[in-house]
């Protein structure tokens, strides 16, 4: 495959790029420190047209994602923003501005820059609302992909408010209830609670039976995946990941995440003044996808209700009940929603994050293209 495939994929979906490997092990793996990382993203970031801040910033959020184990949402990912900063699709250098405002909401619109940064902004200023008013509730129109959902919930968290975020994704992937087109997105849905003696609780989830990023990794070897996750594309199960790419994913539960992943399309659709379903596709097509979709985020401070400090140790009290109720057989430990992936992010600061060899062989391929030196990791 020629060097420039990866990143020439404007009408191509995120599945285009499949090199013919040996299923991944847990040998084929390198190990690369979190700073060095982080240095090589954002020379990658710079190289295609982003200022030094967003630059560092696009850095900053894909390398949380691989601190915390989840790798889709990572390095792996970031080709399609390079991809859609080359087309102009993204914008790398981003006037982020309000639009509509109220004591406690606020409409955002992202100037079609990367998500990370204006997602950012769009957290940074639920927190600001929700410190004077209880609640922030602030809408992001215009921006790509925010990717990790708990990367923002914790940050909310951090500032000791709950976090609520919805957001739609892109391409649609999941089929309704009954059906078998794709008409949905995965559509995640995040919360965080702090609490008093700990990590905050993290719950960060798509709305479909599996993340398309596991369907994805998958195709890249033509490993199988499990069954009840997707349909070809007649609408029978299969367990071939690049037949489910073709096809559509299962929604969560069924009936039941079907329901829960319209209610996040339409939170972060057309009640914030967004795009969703076949008005999405159509703005995609037309290059216009970036300026017309949508999040949601939501700050809520304990304070406006009473002390947060009870709040908050209630919160603790309570995983407590849960972390030393009965086990199943063969369970060793109850683990919080989070908690997996805030002792991955402790670890892989201190020894360094594992990927998978393919991902990095991805990542620098993609720093070749333009032009930015390979680090090395030996």
């Amino acid at each position: 495959m020629p060097r420039s495939a990866l990143l020439d994929m404007r009408s191509r979906t995120s599945h285009s790029y499949s090199p013919d490997r040996a299923a991944v092990t847990d040998s084929d793996k390198i190990n690369i420190s979190s700073d060095l990382l982080r240095e090589f993203l954002t020379k990658i970031f710079k190289a295609v047209g982003c200022d030094n801040d967003t630059a560092r910033l696009c850095a900053l959020g894909v390398v949380d994602a691989d601190l915390h184990g989840h790798h889709i949402q990572g390095t792996d990912h970031i080709y399609s923003t390079v991809r859609e900063l080359r087309a102009g699709r993204l914008n790398g250098r981003p006037k982020i501005a309000i639009t509509h405002e109220t004591a406690a909401t606020a409409r955002v619109f992202g100037d079609g820059g990367p998500g990370h940064v204006t997602g950012i902004f769009a957290a940074d200023l639920a927190i600001k609302k929700a410190k004077e008013a209880g609640i922030g509730a602030v809408a992001l129109v215009g921006g790509g992909d925010i990717f990790r959902l708990g990367y923002y919930a914790e940050r909310i968290a951090s500032a000791e408010m709950t976090a609520m975020l919805f957001t739609n994704t892109h391409p649609v992937r999941v089929h309704p209830a009954g059906g078998i087109d794709r008409l949905l997105g995965t559509n995640p849905v995040a919360f965080a609670f702090p609490r008093s003696d700990g990590e905050p609780i993290v719950m960060d989830l798509a709305t479909s039976t599996s993340a398309i990023g596991h369907v994805r990794i998958a195709s890249y070897s033509g490993a199988s995946i499990e069954a009840g996750i997707a349909l070809d594309q007649t609408g029978a199960p299969t367990t071939d990941a690049r037949a489910a790419l073709d096809g559509s994913l299962t929604p969560l539960g069924g009936h039941k995440g079907f329901a829960l992943g319209l209610a996040v399309g339409l939170f972060s659709g057309p009640i914030i003044g967004a795009v969703l379903g076949s008005e999405l596709e159509k703005a995609l097509a037309a290059g216009e996808g970036e300026r017309r979709r949508g999040h949601l985020f939501v700050a809520l401070d304990p304070a406006a209700f009473g002390d947060p400090a009870v709040s908050a140790e209630r919160i603790s009290r309570y995983a407590a009940e849960l972390k030393r109720s009965r086990k199943a057989p063969g369970v060793d430990e109850i683990y919080l929603p989070g908690e997996r992936g805030q002792r991955n992010r402790q670890r892989f600061e201190r020894e360094g994050i594992p990927l998978d060899r393919a991902i990095w062989e991805h990542t620098v391929q993609i720093g070749r293209e333009v032009g930015i030196e390979t680090p090395s990791i030996e």
